[in-house]
């Protein structure tokens, strides 16, 4: 468990938060709105959200350790791979850097194909909740399935729903 840290400002104790496993859509919209605010409207695949979300994503990951697993990577690539022409790349080499900067987690096939969560919510996810409880995480995602067996399992999970509810600050 992570160790309480007392704030500079304050004095009071503060928990640290923990790292962020971060699910498919959420990711997508990082990459798409960090390239390009004004697609995140336009691309089916993250038209549901506004540049507000975007926002507030930013905000609820700034100065927190975001993972991701080679499965996520690999949805995010093939939902990019939706962009016009040629814009897959420019998305890619926008962020290549951020990329580099996150961790990166990978379970095992075994391990995935093991897991009970497997048949209930498929690789990807049964790979994030490997993960989350392996770095003692917490899993952002916009699967209400995921996020239902994040909660049934103990596992702290945020729903993208809760960060447009809340419209709050997370610095």
């Amino acid at each position: 468990m992570t160790k309480p840290k007392k704030s500079a400002t304050s004095g009071k104790l503060i928990r640290a938060r923990k790292p962020v496993l971060i699910d498919t859509s959420p990711l997508l919209l990082l990459l798409v709105g960090a390239y390009d605010e004004s697609l995140i409207g336009k691309f089916k695949r993250v038209s549901k959200y506004s540049r507000t979300d975007f926002d507030l994503l930013v905000q609820f990951l700034a100065g927190r350790k975001v993972c991701v697993t080679p499965g996520v990577l690999a949805e995010v690539s093939n939902m990019a791979m939706e962009l016009k022409r040629g814009e897959f790349g420019k998305v890619v080499d926008h962020n290549v850097e951020e990329l580099k900067q996150m961790d990166e987690h990978y379970v095992s096939k075994d391990d995935i194909l093991e897991a009970e969560e497997l048949k209930r919510v498929g690789v990807t996810d049964t790979s994030l909740l490997i993960a989350a409880k392996e770095r003692d995480g917490e899993i952002l995602t916009a699967d209400h399935p995921l996020c239902s067996r994040c909660r049934k399992t103990g596992i702290p999970a945020t729903h993208m729903a809760e960060l447009q509810w809340r419209g709050e600050q997370f610095l």
